[in-house]
């Protein structure tokens, strides 16, 4: 272990007024030889925190570091990570906002803990506070978390610790975090796991069991308590029962009987520390109704809390820091640079700086070279590792629009050689929504970043091709939208489809499988039932995920709004950014007093463009300009022509430009306007107009509203209204003032390091889960086709078939992603009616070795699909799987029709996966 030369002391607050003052107080009276800093990160505080705070920050005796983030991004856990992450001291001490070190030693006190090495964490005695109620005191005598004695706690041996019951193990692993430390770099090996309470008790468990001591130091001492009521007693009870049985598969109290036994049991034990009060009858009375109501109130809440069927895998202290990490998005540079794709790289590049491997796995059209669909090959961009998978997107039908099996068995095959520790995905558009599954089926740490609505939303945006936005997924209606055919009907079929649903779709279904239907009425009903079924998989696939991220809480609650999510793994964190090629530069407004508006974006017809140059037409004759920066070809494009058709003399098209001259851009841009018809999540042009000052004019919908403040950094406008947006630009030119105003209100921008930084901790501790999936898994996948080497006659059959004819024919499988498992090989094998006579059978063999015979078969009436599976173990280093035609070696041969070729990991065969 490393040795304690520096601490940071982190605090989150909210609304902590009533005793911060005091705490920060006692904070800066703190006396150590050891360097510290505090850092605080406030979720939004508006009782007076955040300005008490700053107050402090000038003469506060060490370095103070104040962040604000929104309410609804704070997590017991994640936030103290966010603090930790931000921080540099080699031990991390937390303390609450309510806790009160109670002597100028307290800080010293706790880090003297790590002289000895084998302390992972300590934590420090809660002392009442003098105003405490009585009961509180009572209560507390009998807390480990006020005990006057010290204990150095570890695990004890294997088989004393194998035989302990869940509640002695809950006692072993005390922890408080109201004022306690850890060793960083055991922090860095396993963050606090994301939780609503006892994140303390996860990190313990996981030192104990990784062979550290817990210390529980009762010379370090904070004044802290609460005087809870009965509801506020029951509430965190709940929590706390709830807690007990989702982590520690612990039940605290198991039945309405045993509420009232514990309940009786304890309030004895109550009446006679307050009789021991000598208070007046009357008081007394009063005290032991009140505790009896405070203790059953603890123990229904407790029961209530504990009847949860959730449980959450346990935590182990991962061995290493540096993280294998995979990231998957639909489109990379250099073939495409839109947001998401921009995104993806700079944090992967990010990332990779900070020392961990990171591998992107991307989707690109056929090239000259006309490879296959789904082949993957290894390429390079920017430093960067990058898997291109070829996709023509020519889908044979529309399910494949969004579960396209055979990018799944590709998947399969490059999670197996890259074994990540964790797979993010960015976009999974082109690809398909199944490979969530693929990757938990096998044992994977998964992240979804929702960039758009993808997944309500076949179209992406939530947008009609008529202009008319969606609050939600259409139902029945969406294959009105799908297939741009009577678009003002969609509300009307979504109603249709909600009151029967099952029956048009069971419709449906017998008319695409009719064969007296038309092919075009066939093709029609599948693709309504494929749309139907679009919702139920992708949404499935997005919960499949351990974690999703909305980098605006408009999209969040869009979809949380499906009712498929738990909001507490729905995490809102807007992207980071680069800012290091961007920067203010002056804005010189033009001599003639001009206001310079700007659009800056692709012009696209949900861009709004169109409503900005209307506005325009009505400012005729005024000193407003328009510059639109952006790819413009109005011979080639119909919207753009459109443009050109309405702009006046004050639109100015100045085309593409150079991303190095951003900020110049910028500098000739006094009013960014963003007028977009739909629902923007996070638009990377606001991030930059933050950055180079420049106020905003943005459409008063989605993620716009919530990034740009109304009267503060800028002005909202009714969405798709010219005459609304005119007038507000008017007001730039009516009130010189109101630039300058606006400018100064801009809200800081993420950086894609500070971005790094939070996921990094996100998915160390994603990787810290103890994974059993991969019992059973699907591990290769490959259609007959997918052979990697024919010899002999050989021909493909079908879509997916190989036909092997007797003479010597074999075909071979790629196995080295699968090797040193146990595994069954699974063989299926077509045989057709039409060939009766035709028997089927070959050997199985692996590098040589022959793993099982296939039996001789043949069909018998109709056409037989035969599955064989052999059970085998791939051993280390096992390259090929071998489908010959003889039946034995130097005997003689059948045909072999092949059809499919599967490895599964069997049953009872240990978990594929990250590092735990």
């Amino acid at each position: 272990m490393r040795p304690i030369r520096s601490v940071s002391v982190l605090m989150p607050t909210w609304q902590g007024i009533e005793l911060l003052e005091r705490a920060v107080t006692a904070l800066a009276a703190q006396e150590t030889d050891i360097a510290w800093d505090f850092r605080i990160i406030d979720s939004g505080s508006t009782d007076g925190t955040w300005e008490l705070l700053a107050g402090w920050r000038k003469r506060f005796p060490v370095p103070l570091a104040m962040e604000r983030i929104e309410q609804v991004e704070f997590d017991h856990g994640d936030t103290r990570n966010l603090l930790a992450a931000r921080s540099t001291g080699d031990l991390l001490v937390f303390l609450t906002q309510d806790a009160i070190p109670g002597s100028p030693d307290w800080l010293a006190t706790l880090a003297r803990n790590f002289t000895d090495e084998r302390v992972g964490a300590a934590y420090c005695r809660n002392v009442p506070r003098s105003d405490a109620d009585v009961l509180t005191r009572i209560f507390s005598a009998g807390d480990p978390g006020y005990a006057l004695e010290r204990r150095a706690v570890r695990l004890p041996e294997p088989a004393v610790y194998a035989d302990m019951d869940p509640g002695e193990r809950r006692l072993l692993y005390n922890f408080n975090d109201v004022a306690s430390a850890v060793r960083r770099e055991l922090w860095e090996r396993h963050p606090f796991p994301r939780a609503t309470f006892g994140e303390d008790v996860l990190m313990a468990r996981a030192l104990l069991e990784a062979g550290f001591t817990v210390v529980y130091d009762a010379a370090a001492t904070v004044e802290h308590s609460h005087d809870y009521d009965a509801a506020e007693t029951y509430a965190r009870s709940f929590v706390d029962g709830r807690f007990n049985a989702e982590w520690l598969d612990r039940t605290c109290v198991r039945t309405p009987k045993d509420v009232k036994v514990l309940t009786a049991r304890l309030s004895a034990e109550d009446a006679a520390a307050i009789r021991a009060l000598g208070a007046l009858p009357e008081a007394e009375r009063a005290l032991l109704v009140h505790a009896h109501e405070l203790r059953a109130a603890a123990f229904l809440g407790l029961h209530d809390g504990g009847r949860s069927s959730l449980r959450h895998p346990a935590t182990r202290l991962r061995e290493r820091t540096d993280l294998s990490i995979l990231y998957v998005v639909h489109g990379f540079p250099p073939e495409t640079w839109a947001g998401t794709e921009v995104y993806a790289f700079n944090l992967a590049t990010e990332m990779q700086r900070r020392g961990h491997r990171c591998t992107v796995l991307t989707r690109v059209p056929a090239d000259e070279r006309e490879l296959p669909d789904f082949h993957v090959e290894e390429s390079e961009f920017q430093g960067l590792r990058v898997l291109r998978m070829t996709h023509r997107l020519a889908h044979a039908n529309l399910r494949e629009s969004y579960h396209e099996p055979r990018a799944e068995a590709a998947f399969r095959r490059v999670l197996l050689a890259e074994q990540p520790d964790v797979v993010h995905f960015q976009h999974l558009i082109h690809t398909s929504a199944g490979l969530v599954h693929v990757a938990r089926e096998l044992g994977h740490a998964t992240v979804i970043t929702c960039h758009d609505y993808w997944a309500v939303c076949a179209r992406v945006q939530l947008i009609r091709p008529d202009g008319r936005i969606c609050e939600r997924n259409m139902g029945a209606g969406c294959y009105l939208c799908v297939k741009d055919e009577r678009l003002p009907l969609v509300p009307v079929a979504e109603r249709i489809g909600a009151a029967a649903g099952a029956v048009i779709e069971g419709f449906a279904r017998e008319v695409a499988e009719s064969p007296v239907a038309s092919a075009v009425w066939r093709r029609r009903a599948a693709e309504y039932v494929d749309l139907a079924e679009r919702q139920e998989f992708v949404l499935s696939a997005y919960a499949a995920a351990d974690l999703r991220i909305s980098p605006s809480r408009f999209l969040r609650s869009k979809l949380l709004e499906t009712g498929r999510f738990s909001p507490h793994t729905f995490l809102y964190s807007d992207n980071g950014m680069r800012t290091d090629h961007i920067h203010a530069l002056e804005h010189e407004p033009p001599a003639d007093g001009r206001v310079r508006f700007g659009f800056i974006g692709s012009l696209v017809w949900y861009k709004g463009g169109d409503v900005l140059v209307r506005a325009m037409r009505r400012l005729a004759g005024t000193k407003a300009v328009l510059n639109v920066y952006g790819d413009f070809q109005p011979d080639a494009e119909p919207h753009h022509a459109e443009l050109a058709e309405l702009a006046g003399d004050n639109v100015r098209f100045m085309g593409r430009f150079d991303n190095a001259r951003l900020s110049e851009v910028y500098a000739e841009v006094d009013v960014l306007v963003v007028p977009s018809v739909w629902y923007e999540n996070s638009p990377i042009t606001i991030h930059e107009a933050f950055l180079t000052k420049t106020p905003i004019l943005a459409s008063d919908i989605g993620g716009m509203v919530e990034f740009v403040r109304d009267g503060v950094n800028g002005l909202h406008f009714r969405v798709g209204d010219d005459a609304d947006l005119a007038a507000k630009m008017r007001r730039f030119l009516d009130e010189p003032e109101l630039l300058a105003r606006l400018a100064t209100s801009m809200a800081p921008v993420k950086t894609i390091g500070e971005n790094a930084q939070e996921m990094e901790f996100r998915y160390r501790g994603l990787a810290c889960r103890v994974r059993d999936e991969g019992a059973g898994a699907l591990l290769l996948d490959y259609e007959g086709r997918d052979a990697s080497q024919r010899e002999g006659p050989v021909e493909e059959q079908g879509s997916d078939m190989l036909l092997l004819r007797p003479g010597g024919a074999a075909v071979e499988y790629d196995l080295a992603a699968a090797a040193g498992i146990e595994v069954d090989v699974g063989i299926e094998i077509f045989a057709l009616a039409a060939e009766p006579e035709t028997e089927h059978g070959g050997r199985v063999l692996v590098d040589g070795r022959e793993i099982g015979r296939l039996p001789l078969l043949r069909a018998h009436g109709a056409d037989e699909l035969h599955k064989v599976v052999i059970a085998t173990e791939l051993p280390a280093g096992s390259r090929r799987l071998r489908l010959e035609t003889a039946v034995r070696e130097g005997g003689p041969e059948a045909s072999l029709r092949v059809k499919r070729v599967t490895v599964r990991r069997r049953k009872d065969a240990p978990s594929v996966g990250g590092q735990a």
